[in-house]
């Protein structure tokens, strides 16, 4: 073979290696419209444009005890509660998509049990510059909660590029109580 066509060779093989390079490297439509992530972690505050929230605590119970509320809630799988305090940061705001992504990639949405809109966060109205603590709450085995990681935005659709608060909730399983109690959301 000749120099001159080996080189045509060299040079077709290399625009083929940059074009299949430039191709995986360029986004794709769904990393485009993604939320962006804001990450933080348990106990202290992740700052979104919109709102604080800070994780305060992880809660498995096999029952849910809603205040003002009888019986108690069952559920087939058991009951996460994720303690936390939100505070809106210009003008009032609403958390409505609020999910659990297990470390298996599974991902959980928010409860939507009776009577638990009325106390839980998901419900409540934030009003800027004043915190209000509470809880969400999430249905899920307890053994998917080592290694999984809070999702929270706050709209549930139309949230392309919107921060996605994630906060990981760490590897060890909390305890699993009988019965989780909730409290009302309230101003702190």
């Amino acid at each position: 073979m000749s120099t001159r066509k080996l080189l045509n060779v060299a040079l077709t093989l290399g625009v083929l290696v940059a074009i299949v390079g430039l191709y995986r490297l360029t986004p794709t439509q769904k990393d485009i419209q993604q939320p962006t992530p804001v990450r933080g972690i348990v106990g202290r505050a992740v700052k979104t444009p919109r709102f604080d929230l800070t994780v305060d605590d992880v809660r498995v119970g096999k029952k849910l005890r809603i205040p003002h509320s009888t019986p108690d809630r069952d559920s087939l799988t058991d009951f996460v509660v994720v303690d936390a305090t939100v505070t809106a940061t210009q003008e009032p705001v609403h958390i409505q998509n609020v999910r659990i992504r297990s470390s298996d990639g599974v991902t959980y949405l928010g409860a939507n049990r009776s009577g638990l809109d009325q106390v839980d966060l998901t419900g409540s109205e934030f009003a800027p510059d004043i915190p209000t603590r509470g809880s969400f709450v999430v249905e899920m085995p307890a053994d998917k909660v080592p290694g999984a990681t809070l999702l929270v935005m706050e709209k549930s659709i139309l949230n392309d590029l919107e921060p996605q608060v994630t906060v990981p909730l760490g590897e060890d399983a909390p305890q699993l109580q009988d019965v989780v109690t909730l409290s009302a959301a309230s101003d702190t």
